[in-house]
């Protein structure tokens, strides 16, 4: 699979359990302040960048709650009508199953080698109840093919973990070079071809 032309990947801006550092996963919590200011910010950057060359353009985005949010402020700077954006389910958040809403303290006091198992194997390891790397890979690998075959300029509006995964398989990373990449909310990527742009937005 191989971009011809850019996909730009953008994460959904600062969520309370963010500030907690909670695992959301599939589960919902709402935009901080900081978080909408970040949405804005990433609306503005984005006209500006999309402006520079004027193309067909597909919006797609997770139907999670905070990046539905965050996909309708960036919607209103780039003066689009709400019915552009497509629900894509497959850009959901990695599933984290039993530990969603526990923060990493609260998660170590039950799987004190959590975090540590999971670098070992960002792969093969599922939380409990939760989705493999593998699993989400897949699902990641079938956006981007049909973003692919669309041939069109492409928004998403998507999550930290499986942004990354998109990203990293443009880049062709493995799943241990993936898990560390940078999951920015005050910036976005313009990816093209295996190479990919970060562009701050202040």
């Amino acid at each position: 699979m191989r971009l011809t032309v850019p996909l730009y990947m953008l994460r959904h801006g600062e969520t309370a359990w963010n500030t907690e550092r909670r695992m959301q996963g599939t589960k919902n919590s709402d935009l901080t302040e900081r978080g909408r200011a970040q949405a804005l910010a990433m609306g503005r950057t984005l006209r500006a960048e999309l402006a520079r060359a004027p193309a067909p353009t597909i919006f797609l985005r997770s139907p999670l709650g905070r990046v539905r949010e965050t996909s309708e402020i960036i919607g209103r700077e780039l003066g689009l009508d709400p019915g552009e954006w497509r629900d894509d389910p497959r850009l959901a958040e990695l599933g984290y199953g039993q530990w969603e809403g526990f923060s990493w303290k609260e998660i170590e006091v039950t799987h004190p080698t959590a975090l540590s198992d999971w670098r070992a194997d960002p792969h093969g390891y599922s939380p409990p109840g939760g989705e493999t790397h593998f699993e989400l890979r897949r699902r990641s690998e079938a956006v981007l093919a049909d973003i692919v075959a669309s041939a069109t300029r492409t928004v998403v509006v998507g999550h930290g973990v499986s942004g990354a995964v998109l990203r990293g398989i443009n880049l062709g990373l493995d799943a241990k070079a993936m898990f560390v990449l940078e999951k920015p909310q005050d910036a976005f990527f313009r990816l093209l071809a295996g190479v990919e742009e970060r562009i701050s937005c202040g």
